[in-house]
């Protein structure tokens, strides 16, 4: 698949989601199952809406940013109290 088209794409297979997320099989359909990715059938093939991994992905790293920030401030209230 070309750059061009992967910019593109709005939905992917589990093979072409594993290959774009550097995911395994095993872990991507875990986040199917416990709603984390959504997707749909057509016929027997399961289309993953790559949209969902984005807003997965921002919610990490918004949750991510949110604990660093309370560790930072937890450690100078620590030196603060020394």
């Amino acid at each position: 698949m070309t750059p061009d088209v992967q910019s593109n794409m709005i939905t992917a297979t589990v093979a072409e989601f594993c290959r774009l997320s550097g995911l395994g099989r095993t872990k991507v359909y875990e986040m199917l199952g416990d709603g984390s990715l959504d997707s749909f059938n057509v016929g027997k093939r399961r289309l993953i809406v790559l949209a969902s991994y984005g807003r997965l992905i921002e919610h990490r790293v918004a949750a991510s940013a949110a604990l660093s920030s309370n560790s930072t401030r937890r450690a100078s209230r620590r030196r603060l109290a020394e």
